[in-house]
């Protein structure tokens, strides 16, 4: 299909050269920046909580929305997106708000340490610790522990569906549901996805910004790549997995990794939805003020989450 008219606007923006030309403080300030024409207006919930955790990496922020509705609520763990090295809790406040309402869940979004600062595997082991403490204080937070979600955007995909498997692996709690939107799946590539070779240049995010300066900056060492808890697609079994929802975008050079991982959990057992949206760029998903195909993938997932929560 051909690219949409709404990305190629944006894809206006050059966005390689602009990263070559900062510095990571500089490009995080713009990173941020760069989403406020697009991403969802900021809308009214119950209540929203911030708090920190503390972690064995360090005291981690996160915040928390609440649904009008009093009792106890499911509950949806929202990891953001950034490539390990950028973003926050607050480019992504509109869309937890969203779901908040929507799927009438608490949602908690985490605010992880940021590489260099924090190299793999910190972030993972600092957001599956506060997942954890979710489910030691699902009392006091006020929500189900038997319906607890976990979900994330690009590099946060990576980490919840990491954590999706530590938690059958360690058996500390049980993730009721995995939501992996343009998920890095295989950090070097592996597995050899063909669309790392067709979406290599030119939208927005680029095969050689993946592996030349996301993955350097997050490992310790490129070796690292080849461990399950960096790339989730090379893990040994994919059997007792949540069921999930993963969505992927034909112009992303990570389409592909993503949808094998789909073909790989439901091979295993799981109930999987995929859903490729063609014609789209990475990163669309915060798009929600510019992007239709954006909309539609929210109402998706908390259809899913609505779903999923209701038995």
């Amino acid at each position: 299909m051909a690219l949409n008219s709404v990305c190629a606007k944006i894809l206006e923006t050059d966005f390689h050269s602009l990263y070559s030309s900062m510095n990571l403080e500089q490009f995080r300030a713009y990173y941020l920046k760069s989403w406020d024409d697009s991403k969802g207006d900021v809308i009214e919930v119950g209540s929203v909580v911030n708090r920190t955790v503390k972690t064995s990496i360090r005291d981690t922020p996160v915040r928390i929305y609440y649904p009008e509705t009093t009792g106890d609520h499911p509950a949806f763990i929202w990891v953001h997106g950034g490539g390990f090295c950028l973003g926050s809790i607050e480019v992504y406040d509109a869309i937890c708000r969203s779901i908040t309402n929507r799927v009438n869940c608490m949602v908690l979004s985490i605010d992880y340490g940021l590489a260099p600062e924090h190299k793999f595997p910190q972030p993972v082991e600092e957001c599956y610790q506060v997942t954890k403490w979710m489910f030691e204080h699902a009392k006091e937070l006020k929500i189900n522990s038997a319906k607890i979600a976990i979900g994330g955007d690009s590099a946060g995909g990576t980490i919840s569906a990491v954590i999706s498997q530590l938690s059958r692996d360690r058996g500390e709690f049980n993730i009721a549901y995995q939501v992996l939107i343009n998920t890095m799946f295989d950090l070097l590539g592996e597995t050899k996805p063909l669309s790392r070779v067709e979406n290599a240049k030119g939208y927005r995010l680029q095969t050689d910004e993946i592996e030349g300066i996301h993955v350097p900056i997050y490992l310790n060492d490129l070796s690292e790549a080849k461990n399950p808890l960096a790339s989730p697609l090379l893990a040994e079994s994919f059997t007792d997995l949540p069921d999930a929802c993963i969505i992927t975008s034909e112009y992303d050079p990570l389409r592909d990794e993503g949808e094998d991982y789909a073909r790989r959990l439901a091979k295993a057992g799981a109930d999987v939805c995929l859903k490729r949206y063609d014609g789209i760029i990475h990163g669309f998903f915060n798009m929600q003020r510019t992007l239709q195909e954006a909309r539609d993938a929210l109402t998706l997932v908390c259809g899913k989450l609505s779903e999923v929560f209701s038995k």
